[in-house]
């Protein structure tokens, strides 16, 4: 195996047989050969570790870690970037599809702008592969050391990790934080990613196919408690993320935007949710984030600019 240009980290935990067949064939099949696949079985109580091992004994650019105890994605990615040997790693789940040319395709462009992160567009399917709908970025290269254009940037992110490479030597000092619930390392992993990068392309081009299906994570009528409060403290470590890195109004606004999005996907889990005891119980603590830390960030914000 020659030395790769993109390590490709999957963190790998009951996923449908057809799902993660499917997705090992995508990621094996790429048009670039120089990739490094690293699939990490999350302690997957079923038939996933024999089938990574068994894909793994045919092609020597993948490498199976197998972890003791299920530690929920973030943990799984974090092990498996101590294998990294790629110049660029990129982040996939296990379930969806990579395009034939993704990992070509992301890293033209990131060799041509010097980039450190490149994020594609995405289209989104059910498991049967048909279309649900379609997320395009522009064509567009992003200046970060420039105020409005690293406005642009933060406005312009989203949140998920499989649609971008970074570039290694960048990312290689972060790691995914673990929290009470799995949701919000990946927000924080691109915000901190973004705040030590010098360069971001987005491209029109659609390079991956997120899929929806039967197994995913339960909707959000069941997320309770825990995951207020984790949105809470995954978004105060956010906001000091970014005092640290880039302390500027741009990146608190930043901040805000993304505390006032997450407030607003907790009511929508609250309204959903069906205990009306525990429903009453989480409006009381989330008027409390509201009240106490919310409105007085974004009035410190509003002060300072005015």
């Amino acid at each position: 195996m020659s030395t790769p240009l993109v390590s490709i980290i999957v963190p790998v935990y009951k996923t449908p047989v057809f799902l993660l067949q499917r997705f090992l064939k995508s990621a094996l099949s790429q048009t670039l050969s120089d990739v490094q696949l690293i699939a990490v079985d999350d302690a997957s109580p079923d038939e996933c570790p024999k089938i990574l091992d068994a894909v793994a004994a045919q092609d020597d650019r993948m490498t199976v870690l197998h972890r003791g105890t299920n530690g929920r994605a973030g943990m799984a990615r974090n092990d498996g970037m101590a294998l990294v040997k790629g110049e660029y790693v990129l982040f996939a789940d296990a379930d969806d599809v990579m395009r034939p040319d993704m990992c070509e395709t992301l890293l033209g462009l990131a060799l041509k702008h010097d980039a450190n992160i490149v994020a594609c567009s995405w289209s989104i399917s059910d498991q049967d592969g048909h279309s649900i709908g379609r997320h395009c970025f522009p064509d567009r290269q992003y200046d970060l050391a420039v105020a409005r254009q690293r406005a642009a940037a933060y406005r312009s992110m989203n949140y998920a990790l499989w649609n971008k490479i970074f570039r290694h030597e960048v990312i290689a000092p972060l790691r995914f934080e673990q929290f009470e619930t799995n949701i919000g390392e990946d927000t924080l992993f691109n915000v901190a990613a973004l705040c030590q990068s010098r360069t971001m392309v987005t491209t029109a081009y659609c390079g991956y196919d997120y899929t929806v299906h039967t197994a995913s994570v339960t909707g959000r009528s069941s997320r309770g408690m825990p995951y207020l409060r984790t949105l809470a403290l995954s978004g105060d470590r956010i906001r000091q993320t970014l005092a640290v890195a880039d302390g500027s109004v741009v990146a608190r606004k930043y901040a805000d935007r993304v505390a006032l999005k997450r407030f607003t996907t907790g009511c929508g889990w609250i309204a959903d949710h069906p205990d009306p005891k525990e429903k009453a119980s989480m409006w009381a603590y989330w008027r409390r984030h509201l009240h106490e830390r919310l409105l007085p960030s974004l009035a410190q914000v509003y002060h300072s600019h005015s």
